[in-house]
């Protein structure tokens, strides 16, 4: 038996090598659907998408942050005790309306992606934080008793009757505020 790991000799049949090209498939790739086009990649007609104006792009990430900035103060001066907590609406209804104008700046610059539909889905939570916010300010005494009696409730039980307590004078007011408007 000779060496397994010496060179072969110049007379032993040498292994086949596989073909480049196997039968039925082609030389190149075919390439896939084209995906959504990006800035300055040539288009279906041969030209060049517009590249973002950079000055449009960094004006309109300006106002992205200056949104989320004044919606993460909303939110944070939405956990306060009460007299504080009537700033969070003036924070979430700035933040609404800077919200719409990073929108346009965004849509304008030629920004896509996923910042639009981000900002739409912010400005729907913006929204709606802001009539919940309001509400909180219609019944600003009824909140405001309800809080005070809470501060001063050291057991369950005096928690649980303040909150039955919070519950009457909410249906009483909520009746009466019906009543005005019916009328």
């Amino acid at each position: 038996m000779g060496n397994p790991y010496a060179p072969p000799s110049g007379n032993a049949p040498r292994p086949p090598t596989p073909d480049p090209h196997p039968p039925g498939q082609p030389p190149h790739p075919v390439p896939g659907p084209p995906g959504p086009p990006r800035p300055g990649d040539p288009d279906q007609v041969g030209r060049t998408a517009p590249r973002p104006d950079p000055e449009a792009t960094r004006a309109a990430s300006r106002r992205v942050q200056h949104f989320s900035l004044l919606l993460l103060a909303g939110v944070v001066t939405s956990a306060l005790p009460l007299p504080w907590q009537a700033a969070s609406l003036g924070f979430v209804v700035a933040a609404l309306v800077v919200g719409i104008r990073a929108l346009s700046a965004v849509w304008r610059a030629g920004l896509r992606g996923l910042l639009v539909p981000m900002l739409a889905i912010g400005l729907a939570f913006t929204a709606l934080m802001s009539i919940a916010l309001a509400s909180l300010l219609a019944l600003w005494p009824v909140q405001l008793e309800r809080q005070q009696c809470l501060n001063g409730a050291l057991t369950i039980a005096a928690t649980e009757t303040c909150q039955i307590e919070y519950e009457t004078t909410l249906e009483d007011r909520l009746r009466e505020l019906g009543r005005t408007s019916s009328s």
